[in-house]
């Protein structure tokens, strides 16, 4: 509905209130900041092409001066170069305009504010602005897709401070300096409610879901699946993945390229027997093993040995049902946040194939801390593994067909959850570039599945 029917958010803009600006690369951020100190506000103006650290400064000095109310992030309003136009380099310093220093500035925003998680009303509010389309991609998809990784920590931001007015704003790529500004007030200021808001045409609009069944009448029909296609699976070694790739094996008959970083197992591996057979002489055999390289072999590095064993072998079962099923299977260990090597096996596939059929990246870590507990490196390992992996396929792809792309996100990606600001960061960019494909390779069939909890695979019939 407009502002003016809804209940006001309780945050005020007036003197005697501070807040700051993380600023965009055009105007909008000078003007929001000439109207907010107009009416009274003190107002601490971020340079993000500043080093991160040098940003999360500037936030701790304004705070020592009084309490911070709230933050305005604008870089998403700058339009985001194409694939084709950067390297990795200049793409993770794109992303680190736009969330890393969101992350940093928030952690101290929040560092400084008197029991925020306790819900205190002190909680400082945070109002983010995206280009997506107007409709946070949902559109003629998404025209900044990078706006997706503001989105995403927003939700999550809101999941720990419920008691604060969180909102991510999206605008369409047209839209006016001055209007954004006008916007931006405004939602500061009423619906309390509502987090995610679309302004497109001059109207407000929300998210809702509705419930279809599978195949949707009307909709296009899937990819024939068959001997000749070619898939690339990231994080193969995942155990859902693993059991995913077995039935698109099943299938198909195709040939897969999988990439992880757990090592290739060999079907005669020791550990690997002892595993499927035998865990606790796996346990044994490891202490031995760590013994023998005059390590101590202490409860934390066996665990971790144990789960390197883990993936290895369910990178060995996907190649397995591969193989089992009348496929070919490629195994190669990599490091998604390596571009050049993750671009040597794309070009390999270009050479080999001409192609790519099915594109799946399933790759991703995730690891729970909430925002004042969070490492910087901690927050940049679980993002860029995601976000970076999936920029150099296409960035190695570039002029090579591909029939499909499916992307995991997650519910947190979708709604946001506590102690996951990074992975929903990343997974919600996943899925707003997933909207943006539909603009910049209209044949390519882009799908975002949102995983939610895992329950036992059941056989089924039919």
């Amino acid at each position: 509905p407009p502002l003016d029917l809804c209940k006001p958010t309780g945050v005020r803009l007036g003197e005697g209130n501070r807040v700051i600006i993380g600023a965009d690369r055009g105007k909008v951020a000078r003007l929001l900041g000439d109207q907010l100190a107009a009416h009274g506000v003190a107002v601490c103006r971020l340079d993000l092409d500043k080093p991160t650290a040098e940003v999360a400064e500037k936030v701790r000095t304004f705070g020592a001066a009084g309490s911070v109310d709230g933050l305005f992030w604008l870089p998403a309003l700058d339009s985001d170069p194409a694939v084709g136009e950067i390297d990795l380099a200049a793409f993770r310093e794109e992303t680190r305009r736009r969330v890393k220093t969101l992350f940093a500035a928030t952690k101290a925003v929040v560092a400084m504010s008197a029991q925020p998680a306790e819900g205190s009303a002190s909680a400082p509010f945070l109002v983010a602005a995206t280009r997506l389309d107007g409709l946070h991609g949902y559109g003629d998809g998404a025209a900044g897709p990078l706006g997706g990784a503001v989105t995403g920590f927003t939700k999550a931001y809101k999941r720990e401070l419920p008691a604060a007015l969180v909102k991510a704003v999206d605008f369409a790529p047209e839209a006016k300096d001055d209007a954004i500004v006008t916007a931006l007030v405004d939602e500061a200021g009423r619906d309390p409610g509502a987090i995610e808001i679309g302004r497109y045409d001059g109207l407000r609009f929300g998210i809702s879901f509705e419930e279809r069944a599978l195949p949707i009448e009307g909709g296009t029909s899937g990819l024939a699946l068959g001997p000749e296609t070619v898939f690339v699976v990231t994080g193969a070694a995942g155990g859902i993945t693993s059991a995913i790739v077995a039935d698109l094996a099943a299938a198909s008959s195709g040939t897969f390229y999988l990439l992880d970083l757990a090592g290739e197992a060999k079907p005669g591996d020791e550990r690997i027997h002892l595993f499927r057979t035998d865990r606790e002489a796996l346990k044994k055999h490891l202490i031995e093993e760590s013994k023998a390289r005059g390590e101590k072999p202490t409860p934390v590095l066996i665990d971790r040995r144990i789960l390197g064993v883990e993936r290895e072998e369910a990178a060995l079962r996907a190649v397995e049902a591969v193989h089992a099923a009348g496929g070919t299977a490629h195994y190669r260990s990599v490091n998604l946040l390596d571009g050049p090597a993750v671009a040597s096996i794309i070009d390999e596939i270009r050479k080999a194939h001409g192609r790519i059929d099915v594109l799946l990246h399933a790759g991703g870590l995730e690891i729970s801390r909430k925002l004042q507990e969070k490492e910087a490196a901690e927050f940049d390992l679980v993002f860029d593994i995601k976000a970076d992996g999936f920029f150099s396929i296409l960035k190695g792809a570039e002029g090579l067909p591909i029939g499909a792309t499916v992307v995991f996100s997650s519910v947190a990606g979708r709604f946001g959850n506590a102690g996951q600001t990074d992975y929903s960061a990343a997974n919600d960019l996943l899925c707003k570039w997933t909207s943006h494909l539909r603009r910049v390779r209209p044949d390519t069939r882009a799908i975002a599945i949102d995983w939610t909890a895992w329950a036992e695979r059941t056989k089924r019939s039919g």
